[in-house]
């Protein structure tokens, strides 16, 4: 199912500055393999509407998208790798035994309050309205809050992170941002 995948990217890591994420495009399209691995693997995050599969791998993040992947935590280009080559390996073992698996779709729920606020900008501003940024960070998992309440969070200062917040949390603004 997947012949190879070519690195294109390597950023600091946003969670932590001595890390690094990794952005690996992909020779084939693997969203149909989603739901087999959301059967197997622990703790996935399903996206069905925005074809993402997203799990951890120790303190690694690791989110599949149909022609690409995002490596978040990790230490060098090395381990990248050695990464990429066990999640290569993983898609095809599980393409080739999906006969033997039942497809899960649900979009389960194992992002942690903390990997949400880890992506925040951690002023605690109150500007949203909450306490704190894990407070924000709460109810933003709930869904009783919007993305978008977070104005800090839609500066140029920290386009990075809300980008790759809104790619664990599968979803986009739902209008522009008036951030002067």
């Amino acid at each position: 199912m997947l012949k190879s995948y070519e690195i294109l990217r390597i950023r600091p890591c946003i969670a932590d500055p001595e890390r690094i994420r990794v952005i690996a495009k992909l020779s084939d399209e693997i969203h149909e393999i989603f739901p087999y691995l959301n059967a197997i693997l622990e703790s996935c995050i399903y996206n069905q509407n925005l074809r993402t599969l997203t799990f951890k791998k120790e303190e690694k993040m690791i989110t599949l998208h149909p022609t690409h992947i995002t490596l978040t935590m990790i230490r060098d280009e090395k381990e990248a790798h050695q990464i990429l080559s066990w999640i290569k390996n993983l898609i095809n073992e599980t393409y080739e035994k999906r006969s033997q698996i039942v497809p899960n779709y649900s979009s389960g729920d194992s992002l942690k309050p903390s990997d949400i606020q880890r992506l925040l900008p951690g002023t605690n501003c109150r500007e949203c309205g909450m306490r704190s940024c894990l407070a924000f960070a709460f109810r933003l998992l709930e869904r009783k809050i919007e993305i978008e309440k977070c104005r800090p969070l839609f500066t140029d200062e920290f386009k990075e992170r809300r980008d790759l917040l809104m790619e664990i949390l599968g979803h986009r603004p739902t209008y522009e941002v008036d951030t002067s």
